[in-house]
């Protein structure tokens, strides 16, 4: 449903002409006073203000049936199992502890991803400081000498606060994975993932230039 009702559905005589209501899915009576709206040459009938308002705001979703086709949630007290070792079983979603994938629920069931949703999120957000450490790192390369212009601390500086919400936010979860990973006694592509992202970020950090460079 699209939303509670806060009445319950009117009792309706028999053989009156009923319709269903395309936003809450309600089965109403049919009046020539009722609340109803006009949609391609479609009469729709709606059990409340409420719905005829929202039709009334979006009628191709409502009359075109995608909101009745709306993902439904995982069923209650649904357990989750890892696709390539079935005997990890867990009654909340998370990752398997041996080789780091996202557990799938048990039941088939149309709710979205949490793990794609999640690093979607993750990757745009993270995309709008790689944009600038690239210019930063890689110009020289396209006619576009930026550390050559700001000097190079100052680069390697700015380079260090990009790189940083990067590695710390956007990648934690492969950290997490890869921790888990040691403490499991379990190295699987997560460590080497976290372990290489580590190393390279620490390697990278700001850096003083050579004390022969400072004069």
């Amino acid at each position: 449903m699209d939303h509670d009702h806060p009445h319950a559905a009117p009792e309706i005589p028999a053989g009156t002409e009923t319709a269903k209501d395309p936003v809450c899915g309600m089965t109403v009576a049919v009046k020539p006073d009722g609340r109803h709206a006009e949609f391609e040459g479609e009469t729709f009938h709606f059990c409340s203000e409420r719905c005829q308002t929202k039709f009334k705001a979006d009628p191709w979703h409502y009359a075109s049936g995608r909101a009745a086709g709306k993902k439904k949630a995982a069923p209650a007290n649904v357990q989750y199992t890892c696709p390539m070792h079935p005997e990890i079983v867990r009654d909340a979603p998370g990752a398997c502890p041996l080789c780091g994938m996202a557990l799938e629920p048990m039941v088939p069931s149309d709710e979205p991803s949490h793990e794609l949703t999640d690093f979607t999120r993750r990757m745009w957000i993270s995309a709008a400081a790689a944009v600038p450490l690239i210019v930063l790192t890689m110009g020289g390369l396209v006619g576009l000498p930026v550390r050559d212009w700001i000097g190079h601390q100052v680069a390697s500086y700015l380079e260090f606060v990009l790189a940083t919400p990067i590695v710390l936010w956007a990648a934690w979860p492969f950290f997490k994975r890869g921790w888990d990973s040691i403490v499991n006694r379990s190295p699987n592509m997560w460590t080497l993932i976290s372990l290489g992202v580590g190393a390279a970020y620490v390697r990278r950090g700001p850096r003083r230039p050579p004390v022969h460079a400072r004069g």
